[in-house]
């Protein structure tokens, strides 16, 4: 088996890589110059950033584009398997029912798989990450969005029309929450993810304020908008606001994770995403709302582990769309 290229295609980072057979990752090419073209625009960046990939894993191997085999790209929305012909996307424009798997094949002559991003992500943790091993797992990112992906019985399960392991649109506040982007109100990214950020940090600094306590931004941060992943974290050691919001982030994922268990009883619950990069009681809060809910109920116990793969998991899974 020759090289297979992986295409993470994001709202802002559209990043290529080229892998052999064994996962290895033989040259990579990231851009951040797509927001805002139309979908042929964006396909001219996707063959640009594979040439260069490709240029940069032959000169490290002495060969060159004839051993590539396959394209997998991965997708910011919602995408129908497996024909590759999107259906939603809220972070690029246009994109709907755009048929971005033969679009690409026709331009480079090679075959193209096409999935959606967070099916990529759990493929790459699944065969090189934190979920080798596991028949039974479940991935779960965590990032300016919630997504995830189910593996059952070593496989990907992608549901009727592909879109099966949307968890950021299960319903974790049925008293209200947040808005989410689909409308509804209660939706695990409407109420922990960094669109959310914002609005959560202004009903936190509500409740503070009116039970008498700190309810200030942490430095640096001017206004609820300006806030982000990267500020909420440091700001957690010393801000009030910053802690009480990574709180209520961790109660919900934890929610969230209980909702898993008792719909699919995984082994094995892996979690990606930047807001991972929050302090660890936000990890361990979330695993402990999760453990508590379950009770006796979690006969034998879920295991729930950090992702290893960062931002290589969706570069690594889009190659492995190829294998069975």
């Amino acid at each position: 088996m020759g090289w297979r290229a992986g295409v993470d295609l994001g709202g802002t980072k559209l990043a290529v890589g080229i892998v052999d057979s064994a996962g290895k990752l033989l040259g990579e090419c990231s851009s951040r110059d797509h927001a805002g073209l139309s979908e042929e625009e964006i396909l001219d960046r996707v063959v640009r950033n594979l040439d260069a990939a490709l240029e940069c894993a032959g000169a490290r191997a002495g060969r060159g584009r004839a051993e590539l085999d396959g394209v997998g790209i991965l997708f910011p929305g919602h995408i129908r398997w497996p024909e590759g012909v999107t259906l939603t996307c809220s972070n690029l424009p246009g994109f709907k029912g755009f048929p971005l798997r033969r679009r690409l094949e026709e331009r480079i002559g090679v075959p193209v798989l096409a999935d959606n991003d967070a099916n990529g992500q759990t493929l790459g943790e699944h065969r090189y990450g934190a979920g080798i091993g596991a028949d039974h797992m479940v991935f779960m990112t965590v990032s300016t969005g919630v997504g995830g992906g189910i593996i059952i019985d070593g496989k990907l399960y992608r549901g009727m029309t592909g879109t099966a392991g949307e968890f950021g649109h299960m319903i974790v506040d049925a008293s209200g929450g947040g808005l989410c982007t689909c409308g509804n109100r209660g939706c695990l990214m409407g109420s922990a993810s960094g669109l959310a950020l914002p609005e959560a940090a202004r009903r936190a600094s509500g409740r503070l304020a009116a039970s008498g306590k700190p309810s200030g931004l942490p430095s640096g941060c001017r206004d609820y908008d300006d806030l982000d992943g990267e500020l909420l974290g440091a700001g957690c050691e010393d801000n009030e606001l910053c802690r009480e919001v990574v709180e209520d982030f961790a109660r919900y994922i934890g929610i969230g994770l209980y909702n898993i268990f008792q719909i699919l009883n995984p082994r094995l619950v892996v979690l990606g995403g930047g807001l991972l990069n929050l302090p660890d009681f936000f990890f361990q809060d979330a695993s402990r709302i999760c453990y508590e809910r379950a009770g006796n109920m979690m006969l034998e116990r879920m295991e729930i582990r950090k992702g290893i793969l960062g931002v290589r998991a969706g570069i690594l899974g889009a190659a492995a769309l190829f294998q069975p």
